[in-house]
């Protein structure tokens, strides 16, 4: 009769690190993923922004200055 041993099977034997590590590749994964999102949602803003003339820009509480400096930050933020 053969005797197995089953002390290195399972999860136990699996590191710490390793499982930190795994959490840690999701995070920024998801974070990176929730950046670019943001990124396109403001450019779709921008975008609309652009399109309404001083009037309506007024009444929203922001100049055609403000918003081509906006737009421009939120371009060299690659």
């Amino acid at each position: 009769m053969a005797t197995i041993t089953l002390d290195k099977l399972g999860t136990a034997d699996t590191p710490a690190s390793t499982k930190r590590s795994w959490k840690s590749f999701l995070r920024s994964g998801y974070d990176a993923f929730v950046e670019a999102q943001q990124l396109r949602a403001q450019t779709y803003v921008n975008g609309y922004l652009a399109h309404l003339s001083d009037e309506e820009l007024s009444r929203l509480g922001m100049t055609r200055s403000q918003m081509v400096r906006r737009t421009r930050s939120m371009m060299t933020s690659f």
